[in-house]
């Protein structure tokens, strides 16, 4: 029998109600199942109900695209376990003509001490116990560009991307650029628009809930969604238009050559050389009258460069101070 609140709830209810919160909460549905089961709670399915309620102990770090600054990759070493110590498994799955740019990524972290390989898993390898094990020696995973959607289909639901997920909770860091970014929220954009409804919606690239196409991503980045080559590709309107879908998530907009780092603590930390721009929708007045055009109130807009902090359970914004001789 399990209590709460004064109330008593059979065994069979008390697993219905937690198989329900995992489905709801987006564990999936091999939670479910094994939370349904005459057997009660799987151990597997005890771990992945408990980290939802847990918070990681390691940390995000997820670059806009183009170059990545010295300063963003020595920070990603140090956090992988510093020079000497760090392990980085290097993932290029989301290109399909990648090696030239993972090789790169390789060079630049062992010229700052780290240890790195290139990891590519293929489609048949991706519930492995011999690929699971590989990943679970490195303390850093690093994605690299491409399309998203590849990384997505490849990995979402299976041992390999539970196994990542493992280690980036008891400590590991986990980053990635331009499509590695994207990834890394529960929901993330596609880049793909939905078909207009007629042809003066078809004449206009406007903010409108419900334009953008979204898919299911890594699920890392709790309570937010990410775009990246914000400034450079002008992406304000289909992260607004995203936002407006889920206001319960926060925008997340990296430009190129910057990186946001989600910390164990808890706060979003800006780094690199531009500015990460937030949406935050919370607490906004989002009219829904099936109009052609979006209506909203009261969404706040952060502009965060280097050295910013933003906490997302009490929304206040630090800056660095700058002292200009």
């Amino acid at each position: 029998m399990v209590k709460s609140d004064g109330f008593v709830m059979g065994r069979r209810v008390a697993l219905r109600v937690l198989g329900g919160m995992a489905t709801g909460l987006g564990v999936g549905a091999s939670v479910q199942a094994q939370t349904t089961g005459r057997g009660g709670l799987g151990s597997s399915a005890l771990q992945a109900v408990g980290r939802l309620f847990s918070r990681p102990q390691g940390n995000l770090l997820i670059v806009g695209g183009g170059d990545t600054p010295l300063s963003v990759q020595q920070r990603f070493v140090a956090l992988a376990g510093g020079p000497e110590n760090a392990r980085i498994a290097v993932l290029p799955m989301a290109s399909s003509q990648s090696d030239e740019e993972a090789q790169e990524v390789v060079r630049d972290l062992e010229g700052l001490g780290a240890r790195a390989q290139v990891v590519e898993i293929r489609p048949a390898d991706v519930n492995s116990t011999t690929v699971a094990q590989t990943l679970e020696k490195f303390s850093g995973f690093w994605f690299s560009g491409g399309d998203q959607s590849r990384l997505s289909s490849l990995l979402v639901g299976t041992r390999a991307l539970q196994t990542i997920e493992a280690r980036y909770q008891a400590g590991a860091v986990v980053g990635g650029t331009s499509a590695g970014a994207s990834v890394m929220s529960r929901l993330m954009l596609t880049g793909k628009w939905r078909t207009p409804r007629n042809s003066d919606e078809e004449e206009q690239v406007n903010i409108a809930r419900g334009m953008k196409e979204l898919a299911p991503g890594f699920g890392f980045f709790k309570g937010a969604i990410v775009d990246q080559h914000f400034m450079h590709r002008a992406r304000y309107n289909r992260l607004i238009s995203a936002v407006l879908d889920h206001p319960q998530l926060i925008g997340v907009g990296i430009d190129e050559e910057t990186a946001l780092l989600v910390r164990a603590d808890g706060q979003w930390e800006v780094l690199g050389n531009y500015y990460v721009k937030i949406f935050d929708a919370r607490r906004a007045q989002i009219v829904d009258d099936r109009g052609p055009m979006a209506k909203a109130a009261d969404i706040r807009m952060h502009v965060l460069p280097e050295g910013g902090l933003f906490d997302p359970r009490r929304r206040r914004v630090e800056f660095q101070e700058v002292n200009i001789p």
